[in-house]
């Protein structure tokens, strides 16, 4: 039985719910419709529960807005910077006022790239205890649930998004809305080395491309370079750098001690200089226990577990700053569809700051909530359920095309990259999709999006001819003023957009 309602909202985590809740409160009845358990599941559960806001004195949203740029090598969308900029403070103090979620706020800098201490945890640091209780409030208010439910396809008349087709106990069921919400997150779960969820693994980015949406600086993954490696695989909090903690290469040299910022340089230049070593080990003998047990408790607890050995350090891939092209309310090129959260690109450029992911699902989840409830005119009648056909997929293809797509990713388009690599990954990636649309069926539609979403990654590094912010090549070095712009894939093509920050503002 098909079900009409006025959004439909794919996703359960903090961008899904911020923007469920903006949704139904301005009247609009609302499906969210997640893989898993809504607040459960996702980036944004696991994560340490970091926002950014203005609170220091003689921080100021344009302050926080040039950091953002800097970052970002001058790529980011400087109207969406500015909006998280003016709007952060106010979104992330909501998370008290209105929530009842209790907030702990930084007193001096330990996040890299931010010129003023912005570092809000929320809920004890534990990503989850903010999205549990955004849940809750979600069905108080009255937002609908659709759990256990995998997203197939969207359903598009006339080059309009109408509403999706969803898996659900092995049976297909349809879901009509004027306006549907991508919260599905990034491509991470691809690489074969990373932090991310296995669900959080690029379909609804490729879904959309193959739809006709715009896609934008998809060739920036960000690595994560706080990740012990042994002697177990686990986050290491950045407060610790701020309090004696070192990292040391293989000759016991501090290797950052030349860098202005020393270890809380920006993700993408540790990341690259850890590369760099043979091996990075992590030295904390001058950070006190007590603030060990506070502020990187999985180190602690590692430590009162008895280990006295190394303690090693690698970076992991860990965000996406690419992603479906959006406008300032959550737009895509596509009538009828949005995007928020790591689904979407162009905020963070070549490269995010630390805490910028979970605010940006505040912001710009409030911001399309709103979007999408206001301006969707009503679907009138059912579509038929696109047809998927008889699954023709070989027994075993499925994991086969899912290993290799991981291996494709991480030696290829993964922190060590060349033009020639990303070429080879892009030819590869391509033929891989076009095999995959031979086949017939749900699992092979859905591998082909998540194929797709790592050939994007891959094209639009291969035609990037300059190192800038997280995309560094091997074999060119530096920036160059020249490819100050944007790559935007649409289909098999892509443009280079060239536009000045002083024009976009």
């Amino acid at each position: 039985m098909p079900m009409n309602v006025d959004v439909i909202v794919i996703g359960g985590g903090q961008a899904a719910l911020a923007a469920a809740i903006a949704a139904r409160e301005e009247g609009a009845r609302v499906a969210i419709i997640t893989k898993g358990k809504a607040g459960f599941g996702g980036s944004s559960v696991i994560s340490d529960g970091v926002q950014s806001a203005i609170f220091s004195t003689g921080d100021s949203p344009e302050t926080f807005f040039e950091d953002m740029i800097r970052g970002g090598r001058n790529l980011s969308n400087p109207m969406l910077a500015r909006i998280l900029a003016e709007e952060c403070t106010f979104r992330v103090n909501e998370l008290e006022s209105k929530f009842g979620i209790p907030l702990e706020r930084e007193r001096k800098i330990s996040t890299p790239g931010h010129s003023f201490p912005r570092r809000v945890y929320a809920a004890n640091g534990l990503g989850k205890n903010t999205t549990k209780v955004l849940r809750q409030y979600a069905l108080e208010i009255g937002v609908e649930l659709f759990e256990q439910s995998t997203l197939i396809d969207l359903i598009k008349v006339d080059q309009v998004v109408v509403g999706v087709v969803v898996e659900k106990a092995a049976e297909l069921h349809a879901f009509y809305a004027p306006s549907t919400i991508l919260a599905t997150g990034g491509f991470g779960g691809l690489y074969a080395s990373t932090d991310n969820p296995k669900d959080v693994s690029g379909e609804g980015i490729g879904m959309a491309w193959r739809h006709g949406a715009e896609l934008v600086g998809m060739e920036f993954v960000q690595f994560y370079p706080y990740r012990l490696q042994h002697p177990a695989n686990v986050d290491v909090m950045t407060r610790i750098f701020g309090k004696g903690a070192v990292l040391l290469n293989e000759g016991a040299e501090r290797f950052m001690a030349d860098f202005p910022r020393k270890e809380l340089e920006t993700r993408d230049i540790l990341s690259y200089e850890m590369f760099k070593q043979n091996d990075v080990y992590l030295d904390f003998s001058n950070v006190s226990d007590e603030d060990l047990a506070k502020d990187s408790p999985y180190v602690y607890r590692l430590v009162k577990k008895g280990h006295q050995g190394e303690w090693k350090m690698y970076p992991v891939q860990h965000y996406c700053m690419g992603g479906i092209k959006v406008d300032e309310w959550g737009r895509t090129s596509l009538q009828g569809l949005y995007a928020c959260g790591e689904t979407s690109g162009g905020l963070h450029g070549a490269n995010r700051l630390g805490g910028g992911s979970l605010t940006e699902a505040l912001v710009f989840g409030r911001r399309t909530g709103t979007m999408a409830a206001q301006e969707g005119v009503s679907v009138s009648k059912a579509f038929e359920i696109p047809a998927f056909g008889e699954n023709t997929l070989p027994n075993g293809k499925e994991l086969e095309v899912s290993q290799r797509l991981k291996e494709i990713m991480w030696n290829l388009v993964g922190i060590e990259r060349t033009t020639n690599s990303l070429q080879r990954a892009e030819k590869e990636l391509d033929l891989l999709a076009a095999e995959l649309n031979e086949d017939k069926g749900v699992t092979a539609l859905q591998l082909q999006d998540k194929v797709r979403a790592a050939w994007a990654a891959a094209f639009a590094g291969a035609m990037r001819k300059e190192s800038r912010g997280a995309h560094i090549l091997q074999d060119v070095r530096g920036e160059q003023k020249q490819w100050e712009g944007n790559l935007v894939i649409k289909g098999k093509t892509i443009e280079f957009r060239q536009e000045t920050v002083s024009e976009r503002t």
